[in-house]
């Protein structure tokens, strides 16, 4: 194997499981891969079609539809149903995709985020996800939201799992860039070593992404309304509100703002922006029930508060995006400057492409 390929990280899948695994074991694994492929791409076809089934089928689950189950359970926290059904378009779309790749494309399939850093985790967040949709237009709030954090712990975890792979395939690339003693710029091998980490990203990670930014916001907006269904007083559910927004901001802003091995997360940030756009375009309209139940006074404070953590949020992904390329631009001509200065070619006029 030469060093190019050594560096090729993320699809060294096939070779860790014979450096692990006894051979007798390893007949086993092929099936094993292609019965959790086909389990993914079953799992994807249930929930799309449960989907399918409460919004566009005039039916819904239980007699009644997705948008009327959710304006059933007016809260400060509902966003726009409207304004926010074409997030699900994404996250299926996008989902689909990954559903098709992972069983016919061959990179995809044997891929070390697919392999080991999906796993079963999105069956069971699809499984989670369909339990806690229809008990919750059944009206079994509680078990609905016990079923929407399982859904919400397993899209975490996914993400978690694929985080630490991309970690550890960037040290090692890290470690073979400290030890091999010239890379010419823009060269082969070193286009490989800065690719092999975001190898992967828009067809294994970024489908999850947004499917995770979409359920941790629904986490709070389940709570109200499952406290909303208890007789408390109204400050509690505008306390809940507001703590929710907090919560969120918080989450997305330490997500844009982390220093850690590889980029900030951006699509779960700008999720819940979309989200707080959402909540924004409601509280706009009110339905009777809000308007009578909260004071003018929550209801213009949600409006700024909802409206100013997504544009919050919004700016600090386009600059951290902005600054974040600029640096990297600068440090790879720094170096590449460096690489050719120690290489005896200082002479060689450099033109950034």
């Amino acid at each position: 194997m030469s060093d190019e390929d050594d560096f090729d990280l993320p699809t060294d899948f096939p070779t860790t499981i014979e450096t692990n695994k006894s051979k007798q074991n390893l007949p086993a694994m092929p099936f094993f891969k292609k019965a959790m492929h086909a389990l993914n791409l079953l799992s994807y076809i249930v929930v799309l079609s449960t989907y399918l089934v409460a919004t566009y089928s005039g039916v819904g689950i239980n007699g009644i539809s997705d948008e009327e189950l959710f304006n059933k359970h007016p809260t400060l926290l509902t966003p726009n149903y409207k304004s926010t059904k074409f997030i699900w378009g994404v996250i299926f779309f996008t989902q689909g995709v990954f559903a098709v790749a992972q069983l016919f494309h061959p990179r995809c399939r044997d891929h070390i985020l697919l392999v080991q850093g999906i796993g079963p985790f999105f069956i069971l967040a699809s499984v989670a996800q369909l339990i806690w949709y229809v008990s919750f237009a059944y009206g079994m709030l509680i078990t609905s939201v016990v079923f929407l954090f399982g859904a919400l712990v397993c899209a975490v975890g996914l993400l978690a799992r694929q985080y630490q792979i991309f970690q550890q395939a960037e040290m090692k690339i890290e470690s073979k860039k400290n030890t091999t003693d010239m890379v010419i710029p823009g060269g082969r091998a070193q286009k490989k070593m800065e690719d092999s980490v975001d190898d992967g990203y828009l067809l294994l990670r970024f489908p999850f992404g947004i499917y995770a930014g979409w359920i941790t916001a629904m986490f709070p907006l389940m709570l109200s309304i499952v406290i909303s269904t208890f007789e408390v007083e109204v400050s509690v559910l505008v306390w809940v509100a507001v703590m929710g927004v907090a919560l969120l901001t918080g989450l997305s802003m330490g997500l844009l703002l982390r220093k850690e091995n590889g980029l900030p997360s951006y699509s779960i940030p700008s999720v819940i922006a979309y989200y707080f756009c959402g909540v924004r375009v409601e509280l706009e309209a009110p339905n009777d029930y809000i308007l009578a139940t909260y004071d003018e006074a929550y209801l213009n404070m949600m409006k700024n508060v909802s409206a100013i953590a997504a544009v919050m949020l919004l700016v600090t992904a386009v600059s951290r995006f902005v600054a974040i390329y600029l640096r990297d631009r600068c440090f790879k001509k720094n170096e590449e400057n460096d690489l050719y200065d120690s290489t005896g070619l200082d002479g060689i006029d450099y033109v950034q492409a």
